[in-house]
C-alpha cells in the first residue's frame, strides 16, 4: 500500500483521519491474471485477449482509485496484453515454408502454466511445514443456513480469499450502488473515520459469533465514499489479523470471522489519528 492514502471521494465528502494502509505484497499481475480466467471460465490456452485486457485494466484503475500500490509489473503486463491484443487482429504472417508464425497468446500462456506449477508446489510444500510443525489453524465455523434452506449434506470447507476476491466483490458493490442510485443533483457533505468503520466491523463480526457474510457489511451504505472507508478499514483488520476473509466456494459469498488473537483497536488508535 502506499504511504499516507489519499482516497478520491465525490464532491462534498470525505474521510478524515488519512493513514497508511499495507498489505503484504505477494500477490502479482500473474495471480490477477489467473484470477480473471478462472472467473471467465475460459481455458487457459485459449484466452480471449480482448474480454481479459479490458477488465484486467479495469481492476488497476479500482486498485488506483484505492491509492493501492500498483506496481511497474503490472503495468508491464498490461502493456503485454494490449500488444498481443493488437497482434490478434492483425494476419497472422507465415514464414517462407508458409507456416504460420507462433500466436502471440502462446509466449504468455507457457509463463502463465509455469507460474501455476510453481504456485502449487509451494502451497504443498507450505502444507507439509505446517504439518510438520504441528501449526493447525482453528476450523471454520460452518455459516448458519437462512430460514428454509436446506442443510448441505457435507459440511463446506472455508478457505481464505485473495486481495482479488475482495476486489472482485467490491466492484459488485459499487456497480450495483450506482444502478440502484443515480447521481444526485446536490450532494450532502459527508465525513467517514476509516477507524471508526474498523471498529464498527469487528464489532459486528464479534457479535455475529460465527462467520459474518461481507455483503453483509455493505449492504446500508449512504454512498460510494463511505462504501470505500469500510473497504479500507477491512483491508485493515486483514492485514492486523483481526479477522480472516473465508469463501465456501471460489466466487462465493466471502465471510468474516474472527482470527485467535483477541485484539482491541485501542491499540491501534495512535497509529490513525
Amino acid at each position: 500500500m502506499a504511504e499516507g492514502v489519499r482516497i478520491p471521494v465525490p464532491p462534498g465528502a470525505e474521510l478524515v483521519q488519512p493513514y497508511p494502509v499495507r498489505l503484504p505484497q505477494f500477490e502479482g499481475p500473474l495471480d490477477l491474471l489467473l484470477h480473471l480466467i478462472r472467473k471467465n471460465e475460459v481455458d487457459l490456452r485459449d484466452i480471449p485477449v480482448a474480454e481479459i485486457c479490458r477488465q484486467y485494466h479495469d481492476y488497476l484503475v479500482l486498485m488506483t482509485e484505492l491509492d493501492l500500490e500498483v506496481a511497474a509489473e503490472f503495468l508491464y503486463v498490461e502493456a503485454l496484453l494490449v500488444s498481443i491484443k493488437s497482434q490478434m487482429v492483425l494476419p497472422r504472417p507465415t514464414t517462407p515454408e508458409g507456416v504460420p508464425v507462433e500466436d502471440p497468446r502462446d509466449a504468455l500462456v507457457r509463463r502463465l502454466l509455469e507460474y501455476r506449477k510453481y504456485k502449487v508446489a509451494a502451497e504443498s510444500l507450505h502444507e507439509v511445514d505446517v504439518e510438520r510443525l504441528g501449526l493447525w489453524a482453528r476450523p471454520s465455523v460452518k455459516p448458519e443456513a437462512a430460514p428454509g434452506e436446506e442443510e448441505a449434506e457435507e459440511e463446506a470447507e472455508l478457505s481464505e480469499v485473495s486481495l482479488f476476491d475482495l476486489l472482485t466483490m467490491f466492484r459488485g458493490v459499487l456497480e450495483r450502488y450506482r444502478s440502484a442510485h443515480p447521481p444526485a443533483l446536490a450532494i450532502a457533505h459527508q465525513t467517514f473515520s476509516i477507524r471508526e468503520k474498523m471498529d464498527e466491523m469487528l464489532g459486528r463480526v464479534r457479535e455475529g459469533g460465527g462467520p459474518t457474510p461481507l455483503s453483509d457489511v455493505f449492504r446500508s451504505l449512504s454512498g460510494r465514499a463511505e462504501a470505500i472507508a469500510v473497504f479500507l478499514a477491512l483491508l485493515e483488520l486483514l492485514r492486523l489479523r483481526i479477522v480472516r476473509a473465508l469463501q465456501a466456494e471460489e466466487f462465493g459469498e466471502i465471510y468474516l470471522e474472527r482470527t485467535e488473537e483477541e485484539v482491541s483497536l485501542t491499540d491501534f488508535k495512535e497509529a490513525y489519528r
